[in-house]
């Protein structure tokens, strides 16, 4: 059995959580990863919004507009019935010489081409510092994300790993305990990442128990 503990579920970021996880901690290592097929979508499973049942209904019903027959024939008093607009245009004229909208369908689909969607993780293993980190995406869109409760701890071993390993975590992230030096450490700070997931970086005031810090699970293999 392996334990893997925490467990990151995102909505469709977990490639770029991984990408940034291994660029912050110098010893990461990604040990499995694997992807699911592309064009594999996040599915939104949640109850219809209220103007969506509102326009079922309206469609069910099959009422006619108004100025139109019971069976959605346009009615002899209807302008549009003899091909004319209440301008007294024909109506085919009109739409083949109705303007442009003035995008520029080459420019879009230049853009799309540079910019391919990232496929989602069906599930990912990343070692860091010993530990295992299990990632993947959700295929259900969720209404929660993750909770500061939860923490993963990074114990460091200089003032100038801590700097690198705070500021990487930090871009577009937030910070729960802004870094500096604690009666508890020589530096420490609780930092909540761009994707919501919290670490608390933490540079104490001794080195730790090297008994402690070396300690293995027994292989009984």
């Amino acid at each position: 059995m392996t334990l893997c503990l925490p467990f990151l579920m995102f909505q469709g970021r977990a490639q770029e959580a991984i990408d940034l996880y291994l660029e912050t901690f110098s010893d990461a290592e990604l040990i499995e990863i694997q992807l699911h097929p592309e064009g594999t979508e996040i599915l939104d499973v949640g109850p219809p919004e209220e103007d969506e049942v509102e326009e079922d209904s309206h469609a069910e019903d099959g009422h006619a507009e108004d100025g139109d027959a019971e069976d959605g024939t346009p009615s002899e008093d209807d302008p549009a019935a003899h091909g004319e607009d209440t301008d007294g245009e024909d109506v085919a004229q009109d739409e083949e010489t109705s303007p442009s909208t003035g995008t520029d369908l080459t420019t879009v689909e230049a853009e799309q081409e540079q910019a391919p969607p990232t496929r989602l993780v069906a599930t990912a293993q990343v070692q860091v510092g010993g530990q295992m980190l299990m990632i993947q995406d959700s295929l259900v869109r969720h209404d929660f994300s993750f909770t500061p409760s939860v923490s993963v701890a990074v114990v460091v071993d200089s003032s100038t790993e801590f700097d690198d390993v705070v500021e990487k975590l930090s871009e577009g992230g937030t910070f729960l305990m802004e870094p500096g030096d604690y009666d508890f450490a020589k530096n420490f700070a609780w930092v909540q990442d761009r994707f919501g997931m919290c670490w608390q970086v933490n540079h104490p005031l001794t080195a730790p128990d090297e008994n402690i810090a070396q300690a293995q699970a027994p292989d009984w293999g």
